[in-house]
């Protein structure tokens, strides 16, 4: 089987310190749907899938076989290896590495790269299905999809990555997955104290803000919403966080990972003042300590904030600013 020279599949999702301006910032189903105890995938099994054979190591560039051309109308998905980590349930978020070839002709297109982290996406509807084709695997399982690129990869991410497919033509995509996180922190509920905003929680997690009346706070207070029974941060590790982000009264948010990407972001908790890619020193010292799981309110004045000049766009210099971090775990490095 030929395979094409490799391309960067998706540019690894960006992760923004918030230095530099916060948080990013198939042909007839043989089968049913395989069900794992209480999940049950989104797709299922198929007579497309049980042709697809791969070889190579987990997280390494896989080859696969299968015979070509290899027709496709339906999408289907089979978990070919199934590993011994975490289940992904819906809103969970995966980080998973991705090789895609050409159903005609065998050749592989384009792919993730396997030698970086992994691409964050949430286990969620949504295009490409990253995410979707995921649900109801374990980390460390490696799963075979086979459908139209149009449905698996949508129109726009078929031309952001200049693939020469149309909508209706076949792709076979082999997926490793390498790490699970919640979609969400999970940690016990605490009340907030007296004189900070009020915090109230969409269903998938997404924080809105209601201001007491009267002036922010002049010195950095923070607050765990909820506290999780994960590892504790201590300084220097890279936190994988949801954050939420809005100037003291504002009605809208300037940076939200959960509308932004829709995943969360990692982050270096170390101040700036020691580490050019940290976060701002009021940020730093109300993380560390804290554990996964938790959810964290911080207000956060000026004179610990960002360096004049180096506020996230739409950030009013010397503005008292409020964020929520949901801390979802952390981060090999």
């Amino acid at each position: 089987m030929s395979v094409s020279m490799k391309r960067v599949f998706v540019r690894k999702l960006a992760v923004v310190a918030v230095s530099a301006g916060v948080v990013v910032s198939l042909a007839g189903c043989a089968n049913g749907p395989l069900s794992f105890a209480d999940c049950t995938p989104i797709y299922s099994s198929g007579a497309n899938t049980a042709l697809v054979t791969t070889t190579g190591e987990f997280s390494a560039d896989p080859e696969a076989e299968f015979p070509t051309p290899l027709v496709a109308s339906d999408l289907e998905n089979t978990i070919v290896t199934v590993g011994d980590g975490e289940e992904l349930n819906a809103g969970d978020v995966a980080t998973i590495q991705i090789t895609i070839y050409d159903a005609a002709t065998g050749d592989q297109l384009i792919s993730t790269g396997h030698d970086t982290a992994g691409l964050r996406v949430p286990v969620t509807e949504r295009e490409p299905i990253f995410g979707e084709i995921a649900q109801c695997s374990t980390v460390g399982s490696r799963i075979v999809t086979v459908g139209a690129a149009g449905d698996i990869l949508g129109a726009e991410n078929i031309a952001q990555n200049q693939l020469a497919l149309a909508e209706d033509d076949a792709i076979v995509m082999v997926s490793d997955v390498e790490s699970r996180f919640p979609g969400k922190a999970d940690g016990v509920s605490k009340p907030a104290p007296a004189g900070l905003p009020a915090i109230v929680l969409a269903p998938n997690g997404q924080p809105g803000f209601t201001f007491p009346t009267g002036d922010a706070p002049s010195e950095l207070q923070y607050a765990a919403l909820k506290v999780g029974s994960g590892e504790k941060i201590t300084e220097g590790d890279a936190a994988v966080m949801h954050v939420s982000g809005i100037e003291w009264g504002a009605d809208a948010t300037f940076t939200n990972s959960w509308e932004d990407s829709g995943v969360p972001g990692t982050f270096l908790v170390e101040s700036t003042a020691t580490s050019e890619s940290g976060l701002p020193p009021g940020l730093a010292d109300a993380l560390v300590g804290q554990t996964v799981g938790s959810q964290v309110l911080v207000v956060l004045p000026p004179d610990v904030g960002f360096a004049p000049g180096s506020e996230p766009t739409g950030v009013t210099s010397g503005a008292t600013l409020v964020f929520v971090f949901d801390i979802l775990g952390i981060q090999e490095q």
